[in-house]
């Protein structure tokens, strides 16, 4: 399994480097995004109940306008705390301006962890359940 992990991100280290030097016209063109891991801050003071409602009610409406405005493709927590975004942006800098204004960074709630990512252009689809 561990031959199977380095082999996978070799060819993906390879895809990256041969797509900023242009070469080879067969390999898939990569699309851009920054995927940010939302981090409980264990550091944090401790907040009431309804501070906690106020900041999440911010939170999730900060999620909704990024959405709108096209900066963000693709939000959630997970099940044991934190939560991710994928956003669209023209580089890190802007990518880490976004996030320092969400609601739950700016009060502490969550640290961020900020990572370039890289996906074949057409691979991501989001997808549209009905229940």
């Amino acid at each position: 399994m561990k031959i199977l992990r380095t082999s996978l991100w070799a060819i993906g280290l390879l895809m990256v480097a041969q797509q900023m030097n242009g070469q080879n016209e067969n390999m898939p063109t990569l699309a851009t995004y920054y995927f940010v891991e939302l981090v409980p801050n264990p550091e944090r003071d401790s907040i009431s109940p309804s501070e906690s409602q106020k900041i999440l009610n911010q939170h999730l409406k900060n999620i909704k306008e990024m959405a709108q405005q096209g900066r963000l493709l693709l939000a959630g927590p997970f099940a044991d705390g934190g939560g991710l975004f994928i956003l669209d942006a023209k580089s890190k800098k802007e990518a880490e301006s976004w996030v320092m204004e969400d609601p739950a960074v700016k009060a502490k709630v969550f640290n961020f962890e900020l990572r370039k990512w890289f996906t074949e252009k057409g691979m991501l689809s989001l997808e549209t359940k009905e229940e």
